[in-house]
């Protein structure tokens, strides 16, 4: 299974399990002013556990139920940040995934202009004899690429002024 095939699934999965522990969450409430059968406590913060945070504290402030509950006042963000903070961990390169890029970049002669080692990113130069366009290309061929695009500078402090480059 590829990469992006995989994320599409995951995002799938969350989008799904978020409304479902929203509704859960609202069902809930609607079932504790009717004094009819709950929703154990347990099934609502494995909903969050499971995926869900999102959607359980959603439901928390829209349906205003478990609010005074301090296992879901303080858990169910806390369970969204640990969810967060494994997600950026999950997205942070290692050697591992590095290594072979840093051969192919040697092998092609390419100049790294930037690396950034929290975010998969590099600025690359384009050896001399290629073009940008032949080695964008090559990149895009690359096992472990999934991006290649044009460099872009933002400037937020200096005017734009239009500038002309002849090489």
């Amino acid at each position: 299974m590829r990469n992006m095939e995989l994320q599409h699934i995951v995002l799938i999965y969350l989008a799904v399990i978020n409304v479902v522990a929203f509704f859960m969450y609202g069902i809930d409430k609607w079932k504790a002013k009717r004094s009819k059968w709950r929703v154990p406590e347990a099934t609502l913060l494995g909903l969050a556990v499971l995926g869900g945070s999102i959607g359980a504290w959603l439901g928390m402030k829209v349906w205003h139920h478990k609010t005074l509950h301090k296992k879901f006042r303080y858990g169910v963000p806390l369970i969204l940040i640990a969810q967060i903070a494994l997600i950026f961990l999950c997205s942070c390169r290692t050697k591992q995934h590095v290594e072979p890029l840093l051969k192919v970049i040697k092998e092609y002669k390419v100049e790294i202009i930037y690396d950034d080692n929290i975010i998969n990113g590099m600025a690359l130069k384009k050896p001399d004899g290629k073009t940008l366009e032949e080695t964008m290309q090559y990149f895009k061929t690359v096992k472990g690429v999934t991006h290649v695009e044009y460099d872009h500078v933002y400037r937020l402090t200096n005017p734009v002024k239009p500038r002309l480059e002849i090489k």
